[in-house]
């Protein structure tokens, strides 16, 4: 009888293996074929061009025509086509709704400029934003037409008031070594400090500074605000390890709250609720502050010391913040859910208005980042390889890549804003580390 059970439970066991390993072959064996025609601006078939897709390479053949097949599950990825007469052609490859499907795609290459057009046009498009070479820029802020900036110059410290012309409106001295500006929902400016923050107020062509408050204090307020109009102000609050983000739009004259979104990365939450357990992190707390331990001895010493490094890669890399910036654009309100590849536009009222796909931010090198301008119409997502910096211009009505332009002069440049069709932003020398200037380049249109 033990004999019959014995086996009995051995080929269940098998046929249960079998079963799983046929479920796994089918998951992840699953291939997409992609199919694409590439031609000129002028429809003349190129051949002898180079596409890679995720890991996969191939050429065009002498019709123009590639074909790829690739894992379903890598999908989305980022098609590269290359060729020496022509632009580098960038875009995302999603996976059809059904994924043994083959998909198609046409393909039109642009034609090079000559290398003196890309020089004239280069020499122009980058220009320094304030031309004072013994001015170091620690932080600055568009305002409308104007500029403000907190900086130093001969040993002193400055609030830096700037006309549309760039030309200095007012100074006002402050005290030493702030650390930037900040700007609230509500259009209100701040000097912040390593312990205090100072509240600005323009008046007239001066500039007025209140007592300063706690950064802690205040920033515990002003930060959770990301919309703020006549009738509603909208908050953002990040729970469960930083991975469910939620938006609560609240009525200005009611003060009821409501729930306008939320998105939720469930296996994460699930895996970092087990993390914090066996790493004495406080779970509730999304900034991950470890309990403390008393140490007894040796061992307890590498238990703690092993738990201490835990909680540091929790804080700084696996407690992380979904990414889904909320913006007011044209009336209406904008939500880029880059977990769920989806962007959601409500009326200021609060209702769904439509849903739209996104998959921009599968473009390689993508930084969880996008940026709106000061004039609140376009939206740019920033991309970065090795210092090098890239702007996506996306239409924010489609989610679609509307132009490309690279910040090709410096490498890692710093509070990159954008107005009036310029990318300003400041540059670090990294061999000179005691001034920083202020830049400007037009974007591509």
């Amino acid at each position: 009888m033990n004999y019959i059970y014995q086996l009995k439970t051995a080929l269940r066991l098998a046929f249960v293996s079998v079963f799983l390993n046929s479920i796994a072959l089918f998951t992840f064996g699953q291939e997409t074929t992609i199919i694409g025609k590439i031609t000129n601006e002028q429809n003349v078939l190129v051949s002898e061009a180079s596409i890679q897709l995720g890991q996969q390479n191939a050429r065009s053949n002498s019709k123009g025509v590639f074909t790829i097949r690739i894992n379903s599950n890598s999908l989305p990825a980022q098609l590269t086509i290359k060729h020496s007469l022509y632009k580098n052609h960038q875009e995302v490859v999603r996976a059809p709704i059904h994924t043994s499907d083959t998909l198609f795609l046409t393909i039109v290459l642009k034609n090079k400029v000559t290398e003196l057009e890309e020089v004239t046009v280069n020499s122009s498009q980058i220009v320094w934003a304030y031309q004072k070479k013994n001015t170091h820029i620690i932080d600055y802020l568009l305002i409308g037409e104007e500029m403000l900036f907190a900086c130093k110059e001969n040993q002193n410290y400055y609030l830096r008031r700037l006309d549309s012309e760039g030309s200095k409106v007012v100074d006002v001295p402050i005290k030493n070594n702030p650390l930037n500006l900040f700007e609230d929902c509500m259009g209100s400016f701040y000097l912040v400090y390593a312990d205090s923050i100072f509240e600005l107020k323009f008046i007239g062509n001066s500039i007025g500074m209140f007592p300063g408050v706690t950064v802690e204090e205040a920033m515990r307020i002003l930060s959770p605000c990301e919309i703020f109009s006549k009738n509603l102000f909208i908050v953002k609050t990040m729970e469960s390890h930083n991975q469910r983000l939620v938006y609560t739009r609240i009525n200005r004259i009611t003060k009821n709250p409501t729930r306008l979104y939320q998105t939720t990365d469930f296996k994460q939450v699930r895996s970092l609720n087990e993390y914090a357990k066996e790493n004495d992190i406080v779970a509730q707390n999304s900034e991950g502050t470890p309990n403390k331990m008393t140490i007894q001895d040796v061992e307890e010493l590498k238990v703690y010391r092993r738990k201490w490094n835990n909680q540091q890669l929790y804080a700084q890399i696996l407690s992380k913040p979904l990414y889904a910036p909320i913006f007011e654009i044209k009336d209406s309100i904008f939500i880029f859910d880059h977990f769920k590849d989806s962007a959601f536009v409500f009326s200021i009222s609060g209702k769904l208005i439509r849903t739209f796909q996104i998959s921009y931010h599968y473009f390689e090198n993508w930084k969880n980042t996008l940026y709106l301008n000061e004039e609140k119409t376009k939206l740019y997502a920033k991309y970065e390889n090795d210092g090098l910096v890239t702007l996506r211009q996306i239409d924010p009505s489609t989610g679609k890549v509307v132009q490309l332009t690279n910040l090709e002069k410096h490498i890692y440049p710093l509070r990159i804003q954008i107005r009036d069709n310029h990318a300003y932003y400041i540059y670090k020398h990294y061999l000179d580390n005691s001034i920083h200037y202020l830049y400007k380049q037009v974007l591509k249109e």
